[in-house]
């Protein structure tokens, strides 16, 4: 803990090393699951991978916004030092860091337009055969 007279700056460099690398394979995993819903959306896969994404996705979003727009990393990462949690508490470049939000939130509402698109078909080609799944249209 940093003292009154203790000059201001990063006062634990290893354990802020820590929460950023943490922050970071948090991002990376996230990213990679809006990734995984863009594309499955894309190639029209609705399977259980694509629920544990869309479920990954949804909690760290809950996170998000429970915490007013906040990653609790964040003031972790300040109270260890940072200068400014928000940005400095990931391994990314200042720009890509300041911009997750917007980028990320265009990817999921794509990724959802995919998956609607999909089940749209899906439910076409249903009702193009008779009905639902095994039964047999009667004549």
């Amino acid at each position: 803990m940093a003292t009154e007279g203790e000059p201001t700056g990063i006062r634990h460099p290893v354990e802020l090393a820590l929460v950023r690398s943490v922050h970071t394979a948090v991002f990376l995993g996230e990213l990679g699951a809006i990734g995984w819903l863009v594309v499955s959306g894309w190639i029209g896969r609705r399977d259980r991978s694509v629920a544990w994404a869309a479920a990954a996705v949804a909690a760290e979003a809950g996170v998000f916004v429970a915490n007013a727009g906040v990653c609790p990393l964040t003031p972790l990462s300040e109270r260890l030092g940072a200068a400014d949690g928000s940005v400095s508490d990931i391994f990314l470049p200042d720009p890509i860091a300041r911009t997750i939000p917007i980028w990320s939130s265009a990817l999921l509402a794509l990724a959802a337009l995919l998956h609607l698109r999909g089940a749209l078909r899906q439910r076409s080609v249903r009702a193009a055969r008779g009905g639902s799944r095994g039964v047999a249209a009667l004549g």
